[in-house]
């Protein structure tokens, strides 16, 4: 982290040669740099270009800003050269434009495993959308990680989510936390629809603070019943749950003796004394 490298970086990055067949850098991070829309070309220009580049962290940028949105939206994603695994924007005060660029690089992406746009409120309900159903689009697809964490998702995107999770096959950790427009409806969907996926591989579902309430509550009781690939669950956070569905969701895994979850969150979700006593009597039983 150096805040004081600048948006001066982001000039010489426009100006390198990116398109240097032999360049073989493989990872560059520039997490809290203090880049501003200066480096959106430069870095947009890398991303179009390298052809040995695995890993980029922008994390905590916060003047990054759009403008990068508007260069990746230009940016050739179908390169069938593009080695790039790991993108991380954290931070980095994206909106309705990013998500476009990005929505257009994980429809035709196919080395791509990790995508993190995690606390960029701005990018917004159409904006998640828009990506769930580009990846959705995408049958080449290898993303194993998707973080959407403080988005600004609400129902529409929460049901783009699920209708990616009915059939995908790749994601292996799905983040769309601290997103409590989301709804209960929404996640009472993603629930459904990963029961419904016999080729699912998600392993990490966190839905914290998303508004779950007693839909969702009843779901994903109904899930855990039956679900095998799932080893931790977020549900915290979400005062509407109530006791009712934390007795529900013990209930579930008492019963589902092939259970993976190892780890099941409900910290401030308004359980009672019912559902800590069902959880206790869990706790025993495992």
């Amino acid at each position: 982290t150096n805040p004081q490298l600048g948006d001066g970086l982001g000039a010489a990055l426009s100006e390198a040669p990116w398109a240097n067949a032999e360049s073989k850098l493989r990872e560059l991070r520039l997490d809290g740099t203090g880049l501003g829309p200066a480096a959106g070309a430069g870095l947009a220009e890398l991303l179009r270009s390298s052809r040995s580049l695995e890993k980029l962290v922008l994390n905590n940028n916060p003047e990054l800003g759009d403008g990068l949105g508007a260069a990746l939206s230009e940016a050739p994603w179908a390169n069938a050269e593009s080695k790039l695994r790991e993108l991380q924007l954290d931070g980095t005060g994206l909106g309705p434009a990013a998500g476009a660029g990005l929505a257009e690089l994980l429809r035709s992406s196919r080395s791509l495993e990790k995508l993190n746009l995690g606390r960029n409120p701005q990018l917004g309900d159409a904006a998640g959308a828009a990506l769930a159903e580009a990846l959705q689009a995408n049958a080449e697809s290898r993303l194993r990680e998707l973080h959407l964490n403080g988005t600004r998702l609400g129902p529409a995107a929460g049901a783009c989510l699920a209708a990616l999770v009915r059939t995908n096959s790749s994601l292996e950790f799905l983040n769309p936390s601290d997103n409590p427009q989301l709804g209960d409806a929404a996640g009472a969907a993603l629930a459904e629809a990963l029961q419904a996926n016999a080729k699912t591989k998600l392993c990490k579902l966190w839905l914290d603070d998303t508004g779950l309430g007693p839909l969702a509550g009843a779901s994903f009781a109904a899930l855990l019943r039956t679900n095998r690939s799932l080893e931790w669950l977020n549900l915290h956070t979400n005062s509407a749950l109530g006791d009712a569905a934390g007795v529900a969701l013990a209930g579930a895994l008492r019963e589902n003796t092939e259970t993976k979850l190892r780890t099941l969150k409900l910290k401030d979700s308004d359980m009672g004394s019912a559902a800590r006593e069902a959880i206790e009597e869990l706790k025993r039983t495992r």
